[in-house]
């Protein structure tokens, strides 16, 4: 097989010469800090915040640093404090429990099915009557059953926050995820759809929330009027400004202006990672051993990255096959066969007794994950087919 260069697989998305020649003048001109500037009209931030809000059909959305710091956010805005506990899918990076522990809460870790979906029995017997809040996570871009939860939690009296780090551009039902919950937090950071380095946003329907999240995030004294927010909003600022903490977690101009000319993309890049989606599962179709996630119907996808499961090899075939695919040149990543990955609860010590997810833990164990740049050739999906069916008949026939 025609060898590949192992970093293409590693590539960004690229960033538009628009978004680099707009950073670059920022930086000549000093004016990095948001609030330097005059009105919202002149700020990247604040146009960012504006056309993202109107991409996800939502009311308000804020920028901030991070991923991370979105969820912390709108943790805070939603009553979480220490000692709540607080609902998170046992699959997931570990930077959505961090979030959690990092405000003094509790997470309580819900069982993920064979297609890296929340397991709905579990969540259910997981709601007990302290808990108020699911921080749900579609981790690597999976959509969970969005009809089941959503009716579950306001059965319940659940909050619903949306970590969407993974699901920018994915839709369930034709509404766009990261806009059903009452909160929905995004990512920038150069693994994702939209690439700025690092960088992240909140969005949502609630002005209470916005009010609250704007202060958190770091507008202070009257710095507030400098974002494009409707008057609705202007009593829950002069309610909260002197009453709320500052985390100082704000986007950079230059990291906004890296992300503006993407939004126009990811509906594209949607459809590249698509049809690179389907022609590795054709590719994967003549083989038992390799188990793909059932697609749902309802779902529509934006796979940046593949996961699947090799059936039946024990730990250490797994250990023997990652060796072969890696010796290649491949750079694949398994979440179970691999000792530190952070996507897996058993590596999550921070958060005290590891979790009880015997579903979960048996579905990641032969599971890998693979990143799928939009710059990735037929050439490069050909490579990775035959790499991994390779290794998996050499560990066979061992």
């Amino acid at each position: 097989m025609k060898k590949t260069d192992p970093k293409d697989f590693l590539q960004p998305e690229p960033v538009p010469e628009e978004g680099i020649k707009r950073a670059v003048e920022i930086m000549r001109s000093g004016k990095l800090f948001r609030y330097l500037q005059s009105k919202p009209e002149d700020s990247e931030v604040a146009l960012l915040e504006r056309d993202f809000a109107r991409f996800m059909g939502v009311n308000y959305a804020l920028a901030v640093n991070s991923c991370s710091s979105a969820i912390v956010i709108a943790l805070r805005t939603t009553g979480a404090h220490v000692g709540a506990k607080i609902l998170v899918p046992a699959f997931t990076f570990t930077a959505v429990p961090s979030a959690i522990v990092n405000i003094g809460a509790v997470p309580v870790v819900v069982e993920c099915n064979k297609d890296y979906r929340v397991d709905i029995r579990d969540l259910e017997k997981k709601i007990t009557p302290e808990i108020r809040i699911f921080l749900l996570s579609h981790m690597r871009g999976n959509t969970s059953d969005m009809d089941a939860i959503m009716n579950i939690c306001r059965e319940r009296s659940v909050t619903v926050v949306e970590d969407a780090a993974h699901g920018l551009g994915c839709k369930w039902r034709d509404k766009l995820v990261g806009s059903f919950g009452v909160a929905g937090c995004f990512s920038f950071q150069s693994n994702k759809i939209v690439n700025a380095g690092e960088g992240g946003i909140l969005t949502t329907n609630d002005p209470k929330i916005m009010a609250q999240a704007v202060i958190l995030s770091g507008a202070y004294e009257r710095l507030h009027e400098k974002h494009f927010w409707s008057e609705d909003l202007n009593e829950f600022f002069r309610h909260y400004r002197k009453l709320l903490p500052l985390f100082n977690m704000r986007m950079t101009e230059y990291a906004a202006a890296l992300v503006r000319p993407q939004l126009p993309l990811i509906e594209e890049r949607g459809v590249v990672f698509r049809k690179n989606y389907a022609y590795l599962t054709a590719k994967f179709a003549v083989s038992e051993s390799i188990e793909l996630p059932v697609q749902d119907a309802r779902e529509l996808r934006a796979p940046d990255s593949l996961q699947f499961r090799v059936r039946d090899f024990s730990p250490v075939q797994m250990k023997q096959f990652m060796q072969e695919v890696r010796a290649a040149g491949l750079p694949l990543s398994a979440f179970g066969a691999d000792d530190d990955n952070a996507r897996v609860p058993w590596n999550w010590q921070y958060i005290g007794n590891a979790p009880d997810v015997p579903m979960t833990k048996s579905y990641l164990a032969n599971a890998c994950d693979m990143r799928l740049p939009s710059t990735l050739k037929n050439a490069h999906l050909d490579f990775l087919a035959e790499t991994i069916l390779a290794a998996v008949r050499k560990v066979q026939a061992s």
